[in-house]
């Protein structure tokens, strides 16, 4: 894992320390097999049907999944994040697109080291290369954001940057790769903070405990 320097986003980490209970700024490489990603086209125990959508219909779900809300609601806000670190089309869209759109969520006027933590969330280069061998794309649903007593009481706690509000996201991420779909849950822990417009402040593929 990659440590995060900057002192505004070491906050989070002294939360952690004391609490013991969650890395929320501690940057991780996504996890638990990225779609197609080090050549594991079929996740065990995902499901798997032939794709029937077209390439028009596919990159218009995409745009529309990637666009950044403006709102106060933290909640929609993790969700909408989520949903863009677990969609995209490797035959439209290049890499540095997907790292534009994931950006576009962090304020750098809050964190100047917020748009590098986002964008870890995502597969590496090498891993896009490997997903365009196969044409592959993705897209999510039924993606939920909820909190956990353990990051509420990160909330409360002094130290924590104003406005900071932590979620559990999960959702489904449907993949298709050489024409076939597979079907694989996701999760992500994030943390957003509303002053009063919501932007990104960290995550991480670690879960609360």
């Amino acid at each position: 894992m990659r440590r995060v320097m900057n002192s505004k986003l070491a906050a989070p980490i002294i939360i952690l320390a004391l609490l013991v209970v969650l890395i929320l700024a501690i940057v991780t490489r996504w996890h638990a097999n990225p779609g197609v990603a080090s050549n594991q086209l079929r996740p065990p125990g995902t499901s798997q049907v032939t794709d029937t959508s077209t390439p028009e219909a596919t990159q218009q779900l995409q745009v529309s999944a990637w666009l950044r809300p403006t709102t106060t609601d933290p909640t929609r806000y993790a969700i909408a994040f989520g949903t863009t670190i677990w969609t995209y089309d490797s035959t439209v869209h290049s890499y540095a697109d997907w790292q534009d759109a994931v950006t576009a969520f962090a304020n750098p006027l809050e964190s100047p080291d917020a748009g590098r933590i986002a964008r870890s969330m995502l597969p590496y280069a090498s891993q896009w290369e490997d997903l365009k061998v196969h044409d592959a794309r993705a897209t999510a649903r039924d993606v939920t954001a909820a909190t956990t007593p353990e990051l509420q009481a990160l909330g409360r706690d002094p130290r924590a940057p104003a406005g900071w509000h932590g979620f559990v996201v999960r959702g489904t991420q449907e993949t298709v790769a050489d024409g076939e779909k597979t079907e694989t849950a996701r999760h992500v822990t994030v943390g957003v903070i509303c002053r009063p417009r919501c932007t990104f402040w960290s995550a991480t593929n670690e879960l609360p405990q």
